[in-house]
């Protein structure tokens, strides 16, 4: 057996539940379809064991059926810990061409400063709503124009901390590269409550539209210097 190229595998995380789709490339619909019932809750630490032991072992027959290993997969959380939090972050220069490499220094100081007041929460969407520049207003991105002065109003879409980052450790524990997270809440808000018994197709919905005004990152840990952020396929 052999890694697939044909499709992407989807977990779909509750504090009950945990769904495992594979959805073939071009479909809207999985191929298949495991799920089990995660004793007591997620929030639960003392489950962590118990919880590992289960997904590897249904992470087994979902490999079984198709037929190749599972490597890595998007994984989408349903949580009433969701938030959406707006934020304005102003910037003044001496006048320059407006780029790429200046909306990435500006929204990562934003993130730096949100997290010094919100602790317990950690970002798992990043949406530039607006980009007010020297007092026009901008929905999207105006690439190589004269500036001043720059607002942008940002939206981060949270999840609490300890559940992404229990959720993280998961996955690591059963050697799974995660390659997005999504936010079951957001999803369903950008695409208008989409029939979803699983939290998954919303999940590969959502990811195959791809909002142009959304903004994704990828964490770096690095000893003894903190958490870095580095902001990818920006506009692309």
């Amino acid at each position: 057996m052999s890694s697939s190229d044909r499709g992407n595998f989807y977990f779909g995380i509750s504090d009950k539940k945990i769904y495992i789709c594979y959805i073939e490339n071009g479909k809207t619909y999985y191929k298949e379809n495991i799920n089990f019932e995660i004793p007591d809750n997620l929030s639960n630490d003392l489950n962590f064991e118990i919880i590992i032991k289960l997904l590897k072992k249904n992470i087994r027959k979902i490999e079984k059926k198709l037929g190749f290993f599972l490597n890595s997969g998007n994984i989408s959380i349903k949580s009433n810990s969701y938030q959406s939090i707006l934020f304005s972050i102003k910037n003044i220069f001496d006048e320059k061409y407006l780029d790429k490499k200046v909306i990435t220094n500006i929204l990562q100081s934003g993130i730096q400063k949100f997290y010094i007041d919100e602790k317990h929460l950690s970002i798992v969407h990043i949406i530039i709503n607006k980009y007010i520049v020297d007092d026009k207003v901008f929905i999207n991105f105006p690439n190589n124009i004269k500036f001043k002065k720059i607002i942008l109003e940002i939206e981060f879409i949270c999840l609490n901390r300890n559940l992404v980052n229990k959720v993280k450790n998961l996955f690591s524990e059963c050697k799974i590269n995660i390659n997005k997270i999504v936010s079951h809440e957001y999803a369903n808000r950008m695409l208008n409550n989409v029939s979803d018994d699983t939290i998954c197709l919303s999940a590969h919905k959502f990811i195959s539209d791809s909002n142009q005004s959304e903004v994704f990152l990828e964490s770096n840990f690095r000893k003894k210097k903190g958490i870095f952020y580095k902001i990818f396929n920006f506009f692309d």
